[in-house]
């Protein structure tokens, strides 16, 4: 008879016991460890991919940051209501913009009250402030093309409620919207957006560019002084400079409209340097006229930061050589009474904004001559 007893349970030199919860906290520490020791020894294989790595994620921190930079100086533009009425011309194709020039923006040279506090307290005083440059532009639709039309300041129009007078009455009389609804009226045509420039600030746009240069064809005499104006020669334009060349009216053969053709020159030129590469890659250069735009523009309320980063993405590929520069169909200069006025062509003046509003100026031009800029070196 057998004493053999079998006996339940493990066999003998094995351990039937689930691994404890620090067991399982050091199998997790290895893992990591290895994990790490890993990844170490792969960058450590692949040092420049990892410095490349590195370097990209710094420039897109500082990239952010600096359009985030950009994006609140949008937002310090000051901007103002208006009330353009009911009775308006219909809607065009692609974006007009009334641009008007003013030299006291904010009062600090004390020429008159500041436009940015009366119109920010919806209160305009009549006569204390006025623009002398007035431009229409017209982006077209597709982007691919744009007018600028610049009004001369004498021109002899009817001004809502005021009779006829000097266009740049209206602004005087009653801010960007009298002067808006006169254009409107006039011209036919549908301001989408208004835009007040101030003039003596302008100047710094040339300096946060580095300046442009501009060919005068002949040495110009100021009348009332007999002093030398400008010599016939190239001229760098940056600051004060730049700000005379635009002004300068009483030394040019034909006045008014010479200086209308100068400073659609200073744009062109600006344009055009706007989009060299020195510029629109310049980090430090876009920054500084982002800082200046708040002090040089004022816009209408409509013109949201959203809007102005929208027209300027669509509008990206314009180029000078895009663009037509004109001046307001007229018949010259006559008098009024005792004042010089710019008698506009009405008819002409309508027809050619019709086109304009319909992105067909270019089959309108090619059968109805009008004042076009010409070659930098024939501008007075």
């Amino acid at each position: 008879m057998s004493n053999d007893v079998e006996l339940d349970g493990p066999e003998v030199g094995t351990v039937d016991t689930a691994p404890t919860s620090g067991e399982r906290v050091l199998v997790r520490r290895r893992r990591r460890r290895s994990w790490i020791k890993r990844r170490c020894a792969w960058f450590r294989r692949h040092k420049a991919i990892t410095t490349l790595v590195v370097i990209a994620l710094v420039l897109l921190a500082i990239l952010i940051g600096w359009l985030l930079y950009l994006n609140s100086k949008l937002g310090d533009v000051r901007r103002f209501e208006t009330d353009l009425g009911d009775n308006r011309p219909p809607q065009g194709q692609g974006t007009d913009i009334l641009l008007m020039g003013v030299d006291d923006l904010d009062g600090s040279r004390e020429v008159g009250d500041s436009v940015y506090e009366m119109l920010e307290a919806g209160t305009w005083k009549p006569g204390t402030a006025r623009s002398d440059t007035m431009m229409v532009l017209h982006i077209e639709a597709d982007h691919r093309a744009a007018q600028l039309v610049s009004i001369p300041r004498d021109s002899y129009v009817a001004i809502p409620g005021h009779g006829r007078s000097k266009i740049n009455a209206a602004f005087s009389w009653g801010g960007p919207d009298l002067a808006a609804r006169t254009v409107e009226q006039t011209m036919g045509i549908r301001i989408d957006h208004l835009v007040i420039v101030d003039f003596d600030g302008f100047k710094d746009v040339t300096g946060a560019i580095g300046g442009v240069n501009v060919f005068v064809p002949r040495t110009v005499s100021d009348p009332r002084s007999g002093t030398v104006d400008w010599e016939r020669g190239f001229h760098h334009l940056e600051g004060d400079e730049a700000l005379h060349y635009v002004r300068t009216r009483y030394s040019l053969p034909n006045g008014d409209f010479g200086r209308i053709q100068r400073q659609q020159n200073f744009l062109r030129t600006v344009l055009e340097k706007l989009t060299t590469r020195g510029v629109m890659f310049n980090p430090v250069r876009l920054t500084r006229l982002a800082r200046n735009l708040s002090s040089l523009v004022m816009v209408d309320e409509s013109l949201t930061s959203a809007k102005i980063r929208d027209l300027a993405l669509a509008n990206r590929h314009l180029r000078s050589g895009s663009f037509r520069f004109l001046t307001l169909p007229n018949s010259g200069s006559g008098m009024v009474g005792d004042a010089s006025v710019v008698k506009v062509k009405p008819r002409q003046a309508r027809a050619m904004f019709e086109a304009i509003s319909k992105d067909q100026f270019e089959s309108w031009y090619a059968h109805h001559p009008v004042s076009e800029l010409p070659a930098g070196n024939e501008v007075p």
